[in-house]
């Protein structure tokens, strides 16, 4: 399994939804990137009932990462009722975002 890539439209969509979105913003050459994705991957189905956990590259699709002023990848972004709740914008805090989640839905 992988996680969904969207667009930038697709994922403002998702996230006007109203539904709690769960954003991995990535670059196709951030080996860091590729990891978290490998976690998150795993973490993801015990999260669907929750919320869509979905990720978007951002060298391809930079306009929905850029108001939340990310400079570097891996970043997670929680999106709850259309605004964006929790962003961790390093690889550890994402490390251990995805950490707290694993152990909560056990």
């Amino acid at each position: 399994m992988s996680l969904n890539q969207l667009t930038d439209q697709q994922l403002q969509e998702l996230i006007a939804s109203g539904r709690s979105v769960l954003v991995l913003y990535r670059s196709t050459f951030c080996t860091p990137c590729h990891t978290i994705a490998a976690q998150l991957e795993a973490a993801a189905p015990a999260l669907r009932e929750e919320m869509t956990v979905t990720s978007v590259n951002i060298d391809l699709f930079p306009l929905t990462a850029a108001p939340l002023e990310l400079r570097s990848v891996p970043a997670i972004a929680l999106y709850k009722n259309g605004e964006p709740i929790t962003v961790m914008r390093t690889f550890v805090a994402c490390q251990s975002f995805i950490q707290i989640l694993g152990q909560r839905n056990k």
